[in-house]
């Protein structure tokens, strides 16, 4: 059997004093991808010299230069088409992976090639590189083909409709094009609406292993979306509209979509109320005054309530000077 080839895609806007670790951390894998491109999306930092010293000492890496920003998410699906691997990981600037991923996950895709993507645990840490986090599957505890049924019953109707294991995904590429790739008009969840597109098309393949390490950076793409609930709330009513077009509708299930869109608007509200985890545990407000600062916000929680997105204007607010 041949083995299948890995091209890895990294968009990067000004994370210039990211980049060394980044691409350390790609290039030194026990399974070095088979191409790693480079979109830098008009940077104004040095990031281009930083990519550039990098090329020269990898042939398999290739910089491909945005002359104006046109966000993360426009920049991610122009590398998906220019990406020849059969299988792609697309990587954040400012995220981290451990050694063995790629290797660990390509070695499955070789034992489950009808499989969509495959993915492991992805470790959530902030800026003080402190561990914040682990985002896994409960239900599966060891190495393991999930068929389409098997992911709704373990991950799509289980885990938390805003569970996301992006960082730690590799994506069969032609599964990935025919969901259409990242769509612009969801904003930071583009991502994960197209891990459950595929898983609920193709089944995927889970590996119960740290993958990669998620850094939740303050004025990140991710976390300024998470800054404004209504712009989730419009991503939540974008993306449960998609779920319910023709070309998606025989994937997601009327009642599940339900489900999801419930279950997603109570978490965004929930969330916002509650405030942000970004700070280390141990500088942390005191339970009254994290309480107190939650006075202000009850109103808003109960207006949101109430509010039931916007669907009609697509690509406001989500593309321009969005890095990841």
């Amino acid at each position: 059997m041949t083995r299948p080839t890995l091209s890895v895609v990294m968009p990067n806007y000004n994370h210039a004093k990211f980049l060394p670790r980044a691409l350390d951390s790609l290039l030194g894998q026990t399974r070095p991808p088979d191409e790693l491109l480079v979109l830098d999306d008009a940077s104004t930092d040095n990031s281009i010299d930083v990519v550039e010293r990098y090329a020269k000492r990898q042939p398999c890496l290739r910089l491909i230069r945005n002359s104006v920003n046109e966000g993360v998410n426009r920049a991610n699906n122009r590398l998906f088409q220019l990406a020849r691997g059969d299988y792609i990981h697309p990587a954040a600037a400012d995220d981290d992976r451990f050694p063995a991923f790629f290797e660990r996950a390509m070695g499955m895709v070789q034992d489950y090639p009808e499989a969509g993507l495959v993915f492991g645990k992805m470790v959530v840490e902030n800026e003080c590189n402190e561990r914040l986090g682990t985002i896994q599957v409960h239900r599966w505890k060891s190495p393991l083909f999930a068929s389409v049924d098997r992911f709704v019953d373990d991950y799509f109707e289980a885990e938390l409709a805003t569970h996301s294991a992006t960082a730690a995904t590799i994506y069969h590429r032609e599964a990935l094009l025919e969901a259409g790739g990242y769509r612009t008009e969801l904003g930071s969840w583009a991502d994960s609406f197209a891990f459950r597109a595929i898983g609920l098309h193709r089944g995927v393949v889970y590996v119960p292993e740290e993958f990669a390490i998620h850094r939740k950076m303050a004025g990140s793409f991710s976390e300024r979306s998470k800054e404004d609930p209504r712009r989730l709330l419009d991503i939540a009513a974008r993306a449960a509209r998609l779920m319910r077009s023709d070309q998606f509708c025989d994937r997601f299930p009327t009642r599940q979509v339900r489900k999801w869109e419930q279950h997603f608007r109570r978490l965004t509200i929930w969330n916002d109320w509650l405030g942000s985890d970004l700070v280390s545990a141990g500088r942390r407000p005191s339970f009254l005054a994290r309480n107190l600062r939650r006075l202000p916000r009850t109103m808003r929680a109960l207006a949101l309530a109430f509010y039931r997105g916007d669907v009609s204007c697509y690509d406001r607010g989500f593309n321009a000077s969005e890095s990841s």
